[in-house]
């Protein structure tokens, strides 16, 4: 080997080297944080169909960006052709050597630096040729979505991108090496193959078109070496970067197949923010963005724990938790277990006192349906007097748990993290809830109906009043109203994004209004700003927040705004844009004009059939 060979591999091999010691202590310390749960679900997970599952997962996601393509197409190529065509450079380079050399596995800079330890002895015949020819294709396709990349740079918007995220040093740095590979490697091989001839239809062809004599070969050496040093700079900083996501999304991927979440798990969670890309999706997915700076958006956010500054109380606490940032991830990072962690840690040990926490709930006389309004439904009484309404139509047995005092679910506590206090608040509302011995509970708020279908454990069917709605529309008990204002329906987050709830309450109001929307959008509903996960921001940015998702929903002829939840009811109304109304009155006006009359209900099998 020759020195010029030397100085050759030096820089690869340097960073090749640093990168896999690097790699191998972070994931071996952060596999020694998960939970002891974690460690045995994974362990119980290890299968073929855990490998088979895992590995096609990977190549979808990590190499393909499936999840990209179907949200931007444009921006999916970009990702695709840097990831795919990077891949298959490797591959395609690791077989020719081995065809070339006989060797299945040789050191790893053979493969990788191939033209230049065989250009003045090229391989005979077709093989030669062939390999050429299909590893200048790779490059030309590498390249091309290298030139979006940095056209990116420059014009995000072309690409999708409203908003593009700021970079710190590191990333800065990395992306440059990166961004020198291909071109560097384009340059090297060309210039090999104007001195030493042959070469595929790119790389012969820029060859033969600089045709330099032949006492500057020097260049081509000198082109190898900036090709080498591009590749080890890029290896060094990898891990100190975003790109870190490049090798981490695999471990990241294997844990998602095992079922294992970050959720108050230190491992998981490092995992996860060092599996986050930066791409930016989730900055234009949040409607914070526009409004709000980078203050609480999870791209900062996420990027504030990777570099152990430590998210500040205002970046933790200044996020909606509506979970579209979530829906968005081409990752399928948890960036509201992420958040959730966070706020335990700052607030769990907050002191709380639940009022008459020591008294004991009384029984109370058994009733078929146990109505739950919620915290917020004393702040929007005709949704409640609407639902007391539709109850006495029906000659339903009910009992309107919080008409006399307010009972919360929790979930303001549980969002802000503090736990403890949480815990007091559900013990006792469940232990109300169950003193009246109900054989069905029904709630007007997606954000109650979330927590006891999630920690309550209720062993009573629990629905949403919109479902409850839905099975008179189903069983015919309720005339449909031809001639009913135009009305747009908003998906609160609780109900679509993290219940599933869409189908019932647009069935209930296509029978009773005229229906502008009738099919739902992919879990991508806006929030209405309102949400009680977000303390920082004041009712002036929560109004903005709604007047720009109501611009976006309604046509020029809506007559209302139809929601299922009382936080968007409230925010909704406190834009004064067009008039709100929750389903339950409008139902409960359709009641009059509707002229039906019907038969008692004596069992929750009658009432829902889900």
């Amino acid at each position: 080997m020759s020195i010029t060979d030397f100085i050759l591999i030096i820089p690869f091999t340097l960073g090749l080297a640093c990168l896999l010691i690097i790699l191998s202590v972070e994931y071996y310390g952060w596999f020694r944080l998960l939970s002891m749960k974690s460690k045995l679900k994974l362990k119980k997970s290890i299968s073929v169909r855990w490998f088979l599952s895992s590995v096609k997962e990977i190549f979808r996601e990590c190499l393909l960006h499936l999840r990209i393509y179907r949200q931007n197409k444009r921006l999916w190529y970009m990702h695709m052709s840097l990831a795919f065509g990077w891949f298959l450079l490797i591959v395609a380079g690791n077989i020719e050597s081995a065809l070339a050399t006989g060797k299945p596995v040789g050191p790893p800079w053979e493969s990788v630096f191939f033209d230049y330890f065989t250009r003045q002895h090229p391989a005979p015949g077709w093989q030669d040729t062939f390999f050429k020819h299909l590893l200048d294709l790779l490059l030309l396709f590498v390249l091309s979505g290298l030139f979006f990349a940095v056209y990116k740079r420059f014009n995000s918007r072309l690409l999708g991108m409203k908003k593009r995220p700021r970079h710190k040093l590191s990333d800065r740095l990395a992306m440059t090496f990166l961004w020198f590979i291909f071109p560097a490697r384009l340059v090297a091989e060309a210039l090999n193959h104007t001195f030493y001839g042959g070469g595929g239809f790119m790389t012969g062809f820029l060859g033969n078109i600089i045709s330099l004599p032949y006492n500057l070969r020097f260049l081509s050496d000198a082109a190898w070496i900036v090709y080498s040093i591009s590749l080890g700079g890029f290896f060094i900083v990898l891990p100190y970067s975003r790109y870190m996501h490049i090798l981490t999304e695999v471990p990241h991927i294997l844990l998602m197949k095992a079922h294992i979440y970050a959720q108050q798990d230190k491992g998981c969670t490092q995992f996860q923010i060092y599996a986050c890309s930066s791409c930016g999706i989730c900055l234009n997915s949040c409607q914070m963005t526009e409004r709000n700076g980078n203050r609480g958006q999870n791209y900062y956010f996420i990027r504030k724990l990777r570099d152990e500054e430590g998210a500040d109380e205002s970046t933790i606490m200044n996020c909606l938790m509506c979970g579209r940032c979530m829906e968005a991830c081409p990752v399928k990072i948890d960036t509201l277990a992420l958040r959730m962690n966070e706020r335990l840690r700052i607030n769990d040990q907050l002191g709380f006192i639940l009022p008459a926490s020591g008294q004991p709930v009384q029984k109370k006389s058994p009733v078929r349906i146990v109505y739950f309004g919620g915290c917020m439904s004393k702040l929007t009484p005709a949704v409640t007097s609407s639902m007391k309404k539709i109850f006495n139509h029906y000659g339903e047995d009910f009992i309107m748990a919080d008409e006399t005092e307010s009972i919360c679910c929790g979930r303001p506590m549980f969002l802000s993290g503090q736990k403890q206090a949480y815990m007091q608040i559900m013990k006792r509302t469940r232990d109300m809830i169950l003193s009246w011995q109900p054989k069905l509970i029904i709630t007007s708020c997606p954000i109650c109906l979330d927590m006891f279908k999630t920690n309550y454990f209720l062993p009573v069917p629990i629905i949403h009043h919109t479902q409850y709605l839905n099975s008179f529309i189903l069983r015919k008990s309720h005339a449909p109203i031809p001639a009913g204002p135009k009305t747009i329906y908003h998906d609160p987050c609780e109900l679509g994004r993290f219940l599933g709830i869409y189908r019932e309450p647009r069935n209930v109001l296509k029978n009773i209004t005229r229906l502008q929307n009738p099919a739902y959008n992919d879990n991508k509903a806006l929030c209405c700003g309102g949400s009680l996960a977000d303390i920082e921001m004041d009712p002036s940015e929560k109004k903005n927040l709604a007047v720009e998702a109501i611009k976006q929903l309604v046509f020029r002829d809506t007559q209302q705004l139809a929601t299922a939840c009382p936080v968007c009811k409230i925010n909704f109304a406190a834009a004064d844009i067009i008039p709100v109304k929750d389903i339950a009155e409008i139902y409960a006006d359709s009641l009059s004009s509707s002229g039906s009359v019907l038969e008692r209900i004596t069992d929750k099998e009658n009432v829902m059939m889900y």
